[in-house]
């Protein structure tokens, strides 16, 4: 059998040829004789001609295909394959794509809404808890995965006969984005309660609109001989590496976090001392995510802020507030590291005062006094002609 296990995937694929055709692609299971067995299954259509015409192409095979040809090679192909595995878990391997209509994917998208996910505590041993998926993730595994390998068969691979899908009508509403902003005085009640490392952490949010999990910097992250002074390498999930430029200030503490933990051997430039070595020199040890999230959370609550996901406003006050100073959404874009500017335009009511402004400057009859608002028209009387 020619199935192997790619490096970049969990799911096994396949790969051979039949009369001098290739066929390969993603076998959407994890196990290698389940891979084996859908390998077989797909020579066996090869070699009964089931293949060549590309109505009788099954969503298992449409996937595939669309995987070897698109999604593998995307920045985030790891994501899009587990996406693409839900949606053909949920309508049907073997459904042939010219089957599958509106009603076929909104099936499947109400099986997906009764399925929940697992978060489990950092701490061994502790019960996980079943969560109900949102609307955003439902949309994200179901419809858009079928919308893309479904628009290439027709539009590309031009198979004939497929149903026209409403797609407008089954996108589930989601969530508007959140507008959060947070006063001066709000920041630097925050900041007072929090401890030396948890104030560390909350500037670097509050700076630079970084993701909490991105706070937690390897030593190497920090490059102080770039051009043009000291940057961090951030690592984005679907940009690679976004070169942030650092402030003086900043770039200071962490050259010396950086240069400590690289000597300690730890992961993070987030540590703390926990006691003295045998030598006398301080025992460092890493912060755990859980808990320093813990510790500002906490310290949100004594400074009397009670908003839901208080940590990752900061992400949203960075991107609000460097839109209206700025007016650039392309500076705005780089600094948030979207890959692209449509996640930026969430943001597009920070530029209500440029709105403003211009109508203020508009060349346009001005208001009249108050008191003239209020005021009757005064009557004109007809002329009579004489």
């Amino acid at each position: 059998m020619t199935v192997y296990l790619p490096k970049t995937s969990r799911f096994w694929a396949y790969d051979f040829q039949y009369k001098g055709r290739r066929f390969h692609g993603s076998t959407g299971v994890e196990g290698k004789r389940a891979a084996e067995a859908v390998e077989r299954r797909i020579r066996l259509q090869a070699a009964t001609g089931a293949l060549d015409d590309g109505a009788d192409m099954t969503l298992d095979q449409a996937a595939g295909r669309w995987w070897t040809e698109v999604g593998q090679h995307r920045a985030s192909a790891y994501q899009l394959e587990h996406r693409l595995a839900i949606a053909v878990r949920l309508v049907g391997p073997n459904t042939p794509i010219r089957e599958i209509t509106t009603k076929v994917i909104a099936r499947a998208i109400e099986r997906r809404r009764g399925e929940t996910t697992t978060r489990r505590k950092d701490k061994p041993g502790s019960p996980a808890k079943r969560w109900p998926l949102s609307n955003a993730t439902v949309n994200a595994d179901v419809m858009r995965p079928l919308r893309r390998v479904l628009n290439r068969a027709r539009e590309v691979w031009e198979v004939q006969g497929l149903p026209v899908i409403d797609y407008k009508a089954l996108v589930l509403k989601e969530k508007e984005t959140e507008i959060r902003l947070y006063s001066a005085e709000q920041q630097t009640a925050w900041s007072d309660q929090c401890d030396p490392t948890a104030r560390f952490v909350l500037r670097l949010l509050l700076t630079y609109g970084l993701r909490y999990s991105e706070t937690f910097l390897p030593p190497e992250a920090f490059i102080p001989d770039a051009p043009g002074g000291a940057v961090l390498a951030i690592n984005k999930r679907k940009r690679g590496a976004l070169y942030l430029p650092l402030r003086a200030d900043d770039a200071r503490e962490i050259a010396a976090r950086a240069g400590r933990a690289k000597a300690a051997g730890l992961p993070s430039i987030l540590f703390e001392t926990a006691g003295r070595d045998g030598d006398g020199s301080d025992r460092l040890v890493e912060v755990s995510k859980t808990g320093l999230a813990v510790r500002l959370r906490s310290a949100a609550k004594r400074a009397g802020l009670t908003q839901p996901r208080i940590i990752h406003g900061t992400r949203h006050h960075v991107g609000t507030t460097t839109l209206a100073e700025t007016g650039d959404l392309r500076l705005t874009q780089k600094l948030l590291g979207h890959a692209d500017i449509k996640s930026t335009l969430i943001y597009s009511h920070a530029l209500d005062g440029g709105l403003r402004a211009q109508l203020e400057s508009r060349n346009s009859p001005g208001a009249p006094e108050p008191d003239a608002v209020f005021s009757p028209p005064k009557q004109r009387r007809a002329r009579t002609e004489k």
